[in-house]
């Protein structure tokens, strides 16, 4: 049996180390990769007045509060009482890692303040719930992330 000298040693660990990492290039290059938004120039573009809307937001003396419904297997968005009546606006649902599973629903909320969004035909996951408004002439933004 032949003795394995310093000069097969080096080339044999370079030789791993190349093929090491081409692997993981390869890899990574073949990795499917979504941008949360199709429109990041717009959406930069105007993101002071989405930094507006959410400091509005969170100004609110009577925040918007979300829950998860166990038995109805809803989202429960919970109004204050000065926008029942009021509110007009949407309700997005963003998938960040598959842009087309994201919903965009109206929002419709009831005489109690309250919009029920069902999650039974939602995949498990993590998703963004975006409720933008408009009420007396101002423009708020509710975000928040959520693990279905």
């Amino acid at each position: 049996m032949k003795k394995l000298n310093w000069g097969s040693g080096l080339a044999l660990a370079i030789t791993v180390f190349v093929i090491a990492t081409l692997s993981v290039v390869s890899y990574l290059i073949s990795l499917d990769f979504f941008l949360v938004t199709n429109e990041h120039y717009e959406e930069g573009v105007e993101y002071q007045q989405t930094i507006d809307q959410k400091k509005r937001s969170s100004e609110l003396e009577d925040p918007v509060v979300i829950v998860f419904d166990e038995k109805l297997e809803a989202l429960r968005v919970v109004f204050p009482n000065d926008f029942v009546g009021k509110a007009q606006g949407d309700v997005k649902l963003y998938r960040p890692n598959n842009p087309e599973m994201d919903k965009k629903l109206p929002l419709s909320v009831n005489a109690n303040g309250i919009q029920l969004i069902s999650t039974s035909t939602l995949e498990k996951g993590k998703w963004v719930l975006k409720i933008e408004w408009n009420a007396d002439e101002k423009s708020y933004l509710e975000e928040k992330t959520i693990i279905i």
